[in-house]
């Protein structure tokens, strides 16, 4: 077993020191041969020996400043497919649950969860008529969120005649075999309406198991109504109870809010605090909390470079914090993020590559928080080129944030799949036959800074996690580089140094600002610039590209 184990270095030696034996034999005479043989025969046994020693050996540590990445397939754990999930809210129209793109396009990313009816239009939906009331669209304290309801009804109303029905999305849902979490109205809705909603669901065989109590109610806009966690829990209870009635095995979240993950405003944001602590003094009636985690400082100052050092260091240094919030105040209770990206569509990186490596990064770090147990990406499709994962060309409209021109052909009907979408159509096809989670580490890891608020501060360039089935050969390791280098990794699965042959299919490009189409701040290329590309090889050839995120197929 251990000549299996020699490396292609040691081989050559091997080979070398024959070759150089067989010369020496060719050049000596008889007399000589025998009067050494037997000496040399010793000191080449005892070479020999000494040298398969040390290749054995060389399995069991990773080479100075080199890359490792172990994969330890005997720790595992059961996967969390639910935190592959999207954002739906279609009340712009521009698409609907069922139109052909749609379909196709949700399909190639396969995800596991869906949200319905969406975020904030979940506040004003009503499911038995599959719409909205228009004098409900400005009922809150904020004029511009009211003017964005207003606009976005008109839209709907034209495109699609004011319907998005709760049935056309579980079709979706069934036909793809996507896990549904459904938003409740707790702001012009009634606890019989939800109630109601639960028992559709259950006798048209649905099998909803998630459901949000509303969205962002600690938000001023809904002070109105909502001007204390107390109020919002003595409404939401009346909600859990009549729909718990109908099906007690439903799992219920409350709205808790972001605030741990923005120090900023720790300090002035006392009311979100004060929100936070009301729902942790009183548990007794939901099952999780639901978080919208968004990274902030949608700067226009900043060069995309500071920015990837920002929004990576973010992603390593205050997610792990902010959990340590949460997590003190609801010990016992699962952690839903029903939303995440970056924030504000206006932000310069959107729709770039460090916005593709973003998601990426963080959808790993969710991989590596235990209590996160279901998350959605907000938002899979609509209009502009910031948050969607796929969109409508964008016409050129210097009203708007969306007024710079290049847009490419479409890619798919009149659609471009923006940057983020095949960073999420990789973590769909790892998802695709993955049950199991199994245990990554990273020696030698090279090194990344962080900037602005994370200036001087020093973080893994490389994440990385493993899944698969749990007795298949095959596995998927999911790896993201954060930095601008390429490295050569060592693999190691089980102890064993993995060379072996590999797929890696990936994300990547030399330009940050690389884009499909553009950003409100970056006129588009009028090409897509961020697609997946495909490398086969050995895997002591495998090169990690720089500013990617991609998968790892090997079979252990």
């Amino acid at each position: 077993m251990i000549f299996l184990r020699r490396t292609e270095q040691a081989e050559q030696n091997i080979e070398n020191k024959d070759s150089s034996l067989n010369r020496h034999f060719q050049t000596s005479n008889t007399y000589h041969i025998f009067n050494t043989s037997w000496w040399t025969c010793s000191i080449t046994l005892i070479g020999l020996v000494m040298m398969l020693f040390t290749i054995g050996c060389e399995d069991r540590k990773s080479l100075p400043d080199v890359p490792r990445l172990t994969i330890d397939t005997r720790n595992a754990q059961r996967l969390r497919q639910a935190l592959y999930g999207f954002n739906t809210n279609m009340i712009t129209g521009d698409y609907g649950y069922l139109d052909p793109d749609f379909v196709e396009l949700t399909k190639t990313l396969a995800p596991k969860t869906l949200r319905f009816p969406g975020g904030t239009v979940g506040n004003f939906y009503h499911w038995q008529p599959g719409g909205f009331f228009q004098n409900e669209m400005a009922s809150t304290l904020n004029p511009k969120l009211n003017q964005r309801n207003k606009g976005n009804y008109v839209k709907l109303q034209r495109r699609r005649d004011g319907k998005i029905l709760f049935d056309d999305f579980m079709q979706l849902c069934n036909t793809l075999k996507i896990t549904p979490v459904v938003v409740v109205n707790l702001w012009t809705g009634s606890p019989e309406e939800s109630a109601a909603w639960v028992r559709y669901a259950k006798d048209k065989g649905y099998n909803i198991e998630h459901w949000e109590l509303g969205n962002e109610y600690y938000l001023p806009h809904y002070l109105n109504k909502y001007p204390t966690a107390d109020a919002y829990i003595k409404e939401a209870k009346k909600h859990a109870e009549a729909m718990k009635t109908v099906d007690p095995n439903i799992k219920l979240s409350v709205c808790a809010t972001p605030i741990a993950f923005h120090k900023e405003g720790w300090l002035v944001k006392v009311q979100q605090r004060k929100w936070d602590e009301g729902l942790a003094a009183d548990t007794s009636f939901f099952d999780a909390y639901s978080v919208h985690v968004y990274a902030y400082k949608a700067v226009r100052d900043k060069e995309i470079e500071e920015m990837r050092g920002y929004l990576l260091g973010w992603i390593h240094f205050a997610v792990p914090d902010a959990l340590e919030y949460y997590q003190k105040l609801f010990p016992n209770k699962e952690m839903w993020i029903t939303e995440w990206n970056i924030a504000n569509p206006a932000n310069r990186v959107a729709n770039t590559q460090l916005h593709a490596m973003y998601a990426g990064d963080f959808f790993l770090k969710m991989l590596a928080i235990p209590n996160i147990t279901q998350a959605n990406f907000h938002v899979i499709a609509g209009a502009g080129k910031g948050f969607p994962v796929f969109s409508p060309i964008t016409p050129a409209n210097p009203r708007t944030f969306w007024k710079y021109g290049g847009e490419p052909d479409a890619d798919f009907g009149n659609t471009i799949r923006r940057t983020v979408y095949p960073t999420f159509q990789l973590i769909g096809e790892a998802f695709a036959e993955a049950d199991t989670q199994f245990t990554v580490s990273i020696e030698n890891p090279p090194s990344l800074s962080g900037a602005i608020e994370y200036a001087g501060k020093e973080m893994s360039g490389l994440q990385a996690q493993a899944i698969g089935q749990k007795d298949a050969k095959d596995l998927v390791i999911l790896v993201s580089n954060r930095t601008g280098e390429t490295y050569k990794p060592q693999i190691f699965i089980d102890g064993k140094h993995y060379k072996g042959d590999l797929t890696y299919r990936y994300v990547a490009n030399d330009r940050l600002n690389a884009t499909n189409g553009g950003n409100a701040e970056m006129e588009g290329s009028g090409k897509i610039e961020v697609s997946i590309q495909e490398w086969s090889a050995k895997a002591t050839a495998f090169i990690i590209p720089k500013n990617s995120f991609g998968i790892l197929k090997v079979r252990r």
